[in-house]
């Protein structure tokens, strides 16, 4: 067995010994570890701020507002752009969020705990509707949304949670099996968490019925959760983290440390709500591949027919893209049951950078789309591809570390 296959195998035990659990709210500041005037933001970091896009400058500027740190958009806007306010991938604060992305300190989150283990993560409260922060969208309405979030459902689903905290893979794999991929098709999973919160109010019950792609947070926070114990085995080429800012796209790898591999992210195509053109969308962005990294999302197409049907792909390519993907996954995901369909098959777990960089496909991820202009909001849902460059970069610095004297 050569370094890496050592490497990647101590690197899978970990993952595997992983037992995410929501456990609670915290405050984002205090959990995260946040400082005065620093926010955080999905993908890899902005190499310029002139190259933030709109959506996330909206987001980051709305968010400016609301920590009090400017008196309106604009002045956000400002701050953000001359660099008065500090920006964190919130992969490097210990978190993962969709879209845009927008961490702040003053927000709440859901504390995800490793019952096998000692570690704790934390999810983000993802907003309702298509006119979201998330999305870039600002204005009263957004406000008071986030409000309700913050304060009436976020702490109403914490205090339904069972004191010894709610297993996320359980009710993943009912998701799964009721055609979700858990990442743009979230409803079995939506309604299996909804009926393990006993002590749930039904108005809370009935706004998570109608925005269902509110747990996937969850998902992703257990999911990074579980890829982050793998972080620091020296040698391994296990991918970590695939995350998106709108400008570019980029991955880690459990050997090479907190090091971005980027390239410039990928343009999604799918199904697009109303009389939205191709041209209106904004290139791929948000921390949400993280459930293609464990094996879910574009992985798990097989599972989701109606989600397909959605996105134009007929059935038997969706398929053949699965098995593609599976092929670079080192082993079976224990936790997950495949659905009663049609040439069902396992889900992967530890996705190996140097299957992908060798492969002639690129990795299929299954993605919302926001309109680029940052103000109409979420407009489709698609499937857009991790750009091949990263993995090749990162397989290339791997090699140039385990070949180090």
């Amino acid at each position: 067995m050569s370094s890496v296959d050592a490497a990647n195998q101590e690197a899978l035990d970990r993952i595997r010994s992983c037992e995410p659990h929501l456990t609670g709210i915290r405050v984002a500041g205090e959990a995260l570890g946040m400082a005065e005037r620093q926010l955080g933001h999905a993908g890899p970091p902005f190499r310029d701020p002139s190259r933030i896009p709109p959506v996330v400058l909206s987001a980051l500027a709305g968010a400016a507002v609301l920590e009090g740190w400017a008196t309106n958009h604009e002045e956000g806007r400002r701050l953000i752009l001359e660099g008065s306010i500090r920006l964190t991938p919130n992969h490097e604060l210990g978190t993962a969020s969709p879209m845009a992305g927008v961490v702040r300190p003053s927000q709440p989150v859901m504390e995800v705990r490793n019952r096998g283990g000692s570690e704790t993560g934390f999810a983000t409260f993802a907003e309702g509707g298509r006119q979201g922060l998330r999305f870039g969208v600002w204005g009263s309405s957004v406000v008071r949304h986030l409000a309700e979030l913050e304060q009436r459902i976020a702490p109403a689903i914490a205090a339904a949670l069972p004191q010894e905290g709610l297993p996320v893979w359980p009710l993943v794999s009912q998701g799964l099996r009721q055609g979700d991929d858990i990442h743009q098709r979230n409803e079995a999973f939506t309604q299996a968490f909804i009926d393990a919160l006993k002590g749930l109010p039904p108005d809370v019950a009935a706004w998570l019925g109608e925005n269902p792609q509110h747990c996937l947070n969850y998902a992703m926070g257990a999911a990074k959760l579980a890829l982050d114990t793998a972080r620091g085995v020296s040698g391994s080429s296990i991918v970590v983290s695939i995350a998106r800012n709108g400008d570019e796209c980029g991955i880690q790898l459990a050997g090479t440390g907190d090091r971005w591999f980027c390239a410039p992210s990928n343009l999604p195509r799918g199904q697009l709500f109303g009389e939205f053109m191709p041209d209106d969308c904004q290139p791929d962005l948000g921390d949400s591949a993280i459930m293609e990294t464990i094996g879910l999302g574009g992985g798990a197409a097989f599972s989701a027919p109606e989600l397909n049907r959605k996105l134009g792909v007929a059935q038997d390519q969706a398929d053949r893209d699965a098995v593609v993907q599976r092929s670079w996954f080192l082993a079976a995901n224990p936790w997950f049951v495949p659905p009663d369909v049609p040439d069902a098959r396992d889900y992967g777990l530890g996705l190996d950078a140097r299957k992908v960089a060798t492969s002639h496909a690129e990795l299929l991820i299954h993605t919302g789309i926001a309109h680029r202009d940052g103000a109409t909001g979420w407009i489709g849902i698609g499937r857009v591809r991790a750009p091949g460059a990263c993995f090749s970069q990162a397989v290339q610095t791997l090699q140039e570390i385990t070949d180090a004297p």
